[in-house]
């Protein structure tokens, strides 16, 4: 990250300061300020973050706390008030590598004819000739006709070296075909251990929100599995009309296995322009089905967490 980046939000900062009429926000904005002058390099994204997330709720004309206590000797980044309305903030930063922006090989896609409704993820060595792109694609046409949701296919040559992988990933409107993350089990990773460490940090009894800020959109589906579990075949359900097999989901999200009843409020973001002018992207959000938040907390937390567009 750019110091130009940094000074120009510790300038906004400053402004802010100045401007503010009330104390809780004056605080916080000083506190902000405090932890951008003084954060290292490593740091430094992560405060970012926070003061992006801050700056979002200040705007939604919310009334911000920061660093609120906990009777578990724990500290929430952020308590939003608004109309009457409490909302405890999370904000934990996704430190995982962009994807590069690339397409699947229109060789590759014109090799798999199989229409079944699915979503896919696929890598592909870039060693590979038209004709080894073909042939990929063949084996993984095969694989598609037969495979089920989870399943997934390593192709490799006779040194084991891995040519291409396909992972089914979830049921679809249609064949959906995409870019899989090579480093995706290691995201998966790091987003479950940030969200376990975002609900030991929930404040008990009260509304609580996780905001997961990233660099990569796409990740955001990973987002999704590590909430609410990754998709598997249902035996004990009835399919919807026209498919041939239920889905439902498996107990590995935090969600779906019973864990943070406090945090009924999921959200994402991406955080770009760390060059210039930071900024988060629109967002989405997750509510809970058991244990769900209030609606007039999950009206709060889209009003102040979510955008129409990025800013």
């Amino acid at each position: 990250m750019h110091a130009h980046a940094r000074n120009r939000l510790a300038d906004e900062l400053r402004r802010r300061m100045r401007a503010c009429t009330d104390r809780a926000n004056l605080t916080t904005l000083q506190r902000l300020l405090h932890r951008l002058d003084n954060a290292t390099d490593q740091r430094l994204p992560s405060v970012v973050a926070e003061v992006l997330v801050a700056r979002r709720a200040l705007l939604a004309g919310c009334t911000v706390d920061a660093e609120t206590p906990t009777p578990t000797g724990r500290t929430c980044d952020f308590r939003l008030a608004r109309d009457g309305v409490l909302l405890h903030v999370h904000v934990k930063r996704l430190d995982a590598p962009p994807m590069p922006q690339i397409t699947v090989p229109a060789t590759l896609r014109r090799a798999i004819r199989c229409t079944r409704a699915l979503r896919v993820g696929m890598r592909w060595s870039d060693e590979l000739d038209a004709t080894g792109l073909r042939r990929l694609g063949h084996a993984f046409d095969a694989f598609l006709r037969e495979g089920e949701i989870g399943e997934s296919l390593s192709v490799r040559d006779g040194s084991q070296h891995e040519l291409g992988h396909l992972r089914i990933d979830r049921p679809a409107e249609h064949l959906d075909v995409r870019v899989d993350r090579p480093d995706r089990l290691a995201v998966l990773d790091r987003l479950d251990r940030l969200l376990d460490r975002a609900s030991q940090q929930c404040m008990p009894g009260r509304e609580n929100a996780i905001m997961v800020v990233g660099a990569c959109e796409a990740d955001a589906e990973l987002l999704d599995q590590a909430l609410l579990g990754e998709f598997i075949a249902r035996w004990d359900r009835l399919p919807r009309r026209g498919e041939r097999q239920a889905f439902g989901r498996d107990d590995t999200g935090l969600w779906s296995r019973g864990a943070a009843r406090d945090a009924g409020i999921a959200c994402w973001c991406t955080m770009d322009g760390l060059d210039s002018a930071p900024k988060l992207s629109a967002g989405h959000m997750w509510l809970r089905d058991e244990h769900a938040p209030k609606p007039e907390s999950a009206a709060l937390a889209r009003a102040s967490l979510m955008r129409a567009r990025a800013g």
